[in-house]
C-alpha cells in the first residue's frame, strides 16, 4: 500500500503540489508495516546455518528461554542447557533419570521440568539449576504448558491420562483432570483453556482449567496418533501433527478443519512462529522439516521442505530471532523389541536453522 501511495502522490493533480506529494510518498512508507497479513508473503527461505556439538544423550522436547538466550533440552541424564550467545553447553544442567519437557516460566527466573521415570515434576532456579521443590504428577509426565488466566502450569501424564496443575510460585500442585486417553502435548489460548492431542483416540480435548474439566472433544479425520499441537491465537487455530504425517489447521472453538496437509511420518511437533507467521513440522522419518507459511486460515501453503537429519523429530523456536533449534544424532535401532534405541558415538548435536 505503501508503494500505492507514493505513485499516486507523485503524480500531483491540480490540488496537490509535487512538495506535498514528496512529503505524502515519505509519511506512507514510513508508516508501512514490516509483513501485512494481507500481502504476498515474499521473505526468504530457511537454511541450516549453524551445528552445536553436545555429549551423547537420548533426547525428548526442547524450548527456548529468549530472554536468558537459553536453550533447554530434556534428556537422558537431565536437562542440557546451551547458551546461545557464547554456545557453552552444561549438559546436566537439572541432573535427573530422564527428563521429557521443560518450560521456563516468563521472567519469574523459574522453570520447570518433567521426570517420566518418578512422575514427578521439578521447579528449579534458571541461574544456577538449583532445584526449588519437587511435585508428585500423574503417571508419566510428558509435555508443559503454561495457562496465562491463572498462572499454573500444566503437564501431560501419558500413562496416567490426565493433567496435572502446577502453582509454580507456590511450588505445589492445584489439583488434576482426568482426559479419558493418552494426551501428548497441549497448548494454550490464553483465555482459560488448554488443547490437548488425544493420541489414543485421535482428537483434541478443550480443557477448562477454572473448571478443571473437558469442555469438549474434537475430532482429527485422517489423523493417526495425534502428537505436536501449537495455537495460532490471531485466527484462533489449532495446528495438529500426527505420526502417519497428516498435519491438520482447524477452528479451535468449533473443530472446523482449514486444510489437510501430508508431510513425512514420525512427526513429534509443531513450532508456530506468530510473528513470521511460520508453522514448521520436523518428520523424524525422512529427516524433513515442512514449512507452512500461514496468512490466515484461509491462506495456508507449503513454503518449503528443508533436508535436515533422519531422527530429527522434535525442536524449539526463539521467538525472537525466528531460529530453529533441533536436536539430531545418528540413531541406531532397537536389537530386540522393548529395547531403547542407542546412538553412534559423539553424533549429538544442535542443527540451527534461521531464515535467510
Amino acid at each position: 500500500m505503501a508503494i500505492l501511495a507514493c505513485i499516486v502522490l507523485w503524480f500531483p493533480t491540480k490540488v496537490r503540489s509535487a512538495a506535498v506529494a514528496l512529503l505524502g510518498c515519505i509519511l506512507a512508507i514510513a508508516a508501512a508495516p514490516a509483513f501485512s497479513r494481507d500481502a504476498p508473503d515474499a521473505r526468504g527461505a530457511y537454511r541450516i546455518v549453524d551445528s552445536i556439538p553436545a555429549p551423547n544423550a537420548l533426547w525428548d522436547l526442547a524450548t527456548v528461554n529468549p530472554q536468558r538466550h537459553r536453550l533447554y533440552v530434556g534428556r537422558v541424564g537431565g536437562v542440557l542447557a546451551v547458551d546461545l550467545q557464547t554456545r557453552a553447553i552444561t549438559p546436566a544442567f537439572v541432573p535427573s533419570a530422564f527428563v521429557h519437557g521443560v518450560l521456563p516460566i516468563g521472567d519469574s527466573g523459574r522453570a520447570v521440568a518433567t521426570n517420566g521415570l518418578t512422575s514427578t515434576a521439578v521447579i528449579f532456579d534458571e541461574a544456577t539449576g538449583r532445584v526449588l521443590s519437587t511435585i508428585p504428577t500423574g503417571k508419566d509426565p510428558d509435555a508443559l504448558a503454561v495457562e496465562p488466566r491463572s498462572g499454573l502450569v500444566v503437564t501431560t501424564n501419558k500413562q496416567g491420562a490426565d493433567l496435572t496443575l502446577i502453582d509454580p510460585v507456590a511450588g505445589v500442585g492445584a489439583g488434576s483432570i482426568p482426559l479419558g486417553g493418552e494426551p501428548d502435548f497441549p497448548a494454550a489460548d490464553g483465555r482459560g483453556l488448554v488443547y490437548v492431542n488425544i493420541n489414543s483416540r485421535n482428537e483434541i480435548a478443550a480443557v477448562d482449567i477454572a473448571a478443571r474439566a473437558v469442555l469438549r472433544r474434537m475430532a482429527l479425520p485422517g489423523c493417526e496418533g495425534p502428537t505436536g499441537l501449537a495455537y495460532d491465537a490471531a485466527d484462533q487455530m489449532l495446528i495438529s501433527v500426527c505420526d502417519n504425517g497428516a498435519v491438520l489447521f482447524l477452528d479451535a472453538e468449533t473443530g472446523r478443519v482449514w486444510r489437510t496437509f501430508q508431510v513425512g511420518g514420525g512427526p513429534d511437533a509443531v513450532l508456530f512462529d506468530a510473528a513470521r507467521r511460520r508453522a514448521f513440522v520436523p518428520s523424524g522419518s525422512d529427516g524433513v522439516v515442512t514449512i507452512f507459511s500461514v496468512r490466515d486460515r484461509r491462506h495456508i501453503t507449503v513454503s518449503q521442505r528443508l533436508a535436515t537429519q533422519v531422527g530429527v523429530r522434535l525442536g524449539a523456536l526463539d521467538p525472537l530471532t525466528g531460529r530453529l533449534y533441533l536436536p539430531a544424532a545418528q540413531i541406531i535401532p532397537p536389537k530386540a523389541p522393548g529395547q531403547l534405541k542407542s546412538l553412534v558415538p559423539d553424533t549429538f548435536r544442535i542443527l540451527v536453522v534461521a531464515p535467510d
